[in-house]
């Protein structure tokens, strides 16, 4: 009677912790199997007076209130002057400038789209209010 008492645990033991076990291993394949999304780059505007420019360093210094921020110029920056396509060498001391920026994987600042002068619109939208007056 011990002999089949013993046998029974024994059997249900394994009857229900090996089905278990397997659920956790196959919860482990999953988890291990789904790789987890890239975190996308925030992107974050700008817009500044320019303080410094570096045409070989290829970097854009704005001037701020209380530090100045640097930002890099990379091969795949988009750059506008007045709305027009433009080139690194458009960009004076003095400048405002604005656009688009990310950091990159070291932390600094790179342009995606950097806008020389004023904004595309404003100068018509400043024509509009000087002839209705």
């Amino acid at each position: 009677m011990k002999k089949s008492i013993v046998i029974a645990l024994l059997t249900a033991v394994i009857v229900f912790v090996a089905p278990a076990t397997q659920a956790a291993d196959d919860a482990k394949d999953k988890s291990a199997q789904t790789p987890k999304p890239e975190r996308k780059q925030k992107q974050m505007p700008f817009r500044g007076k320019v303080g410094a420019v570096d045409k070989v360093a290829k970097t854009v210094t704005l001037e701020g209130k209380e530090k100045s921020r640097t930002f890099q110029v990379t091969s795949a920056t988009k750059i506008t002057n007045d709305g027009k396509p433009g080139v690194m060498d458009n960009v004076v001391v003095g400048q405002t400038v604005g656009g688009l920026a990310k950091q990159n994987a070291t932390g600094k600042l790179e342009i995606v789209t950097l806008n020389i002068g004023a904004k595309p619109g404003k100068t018509k939208d400043a024509e509009k209010k000087g002839e209705t007056k």
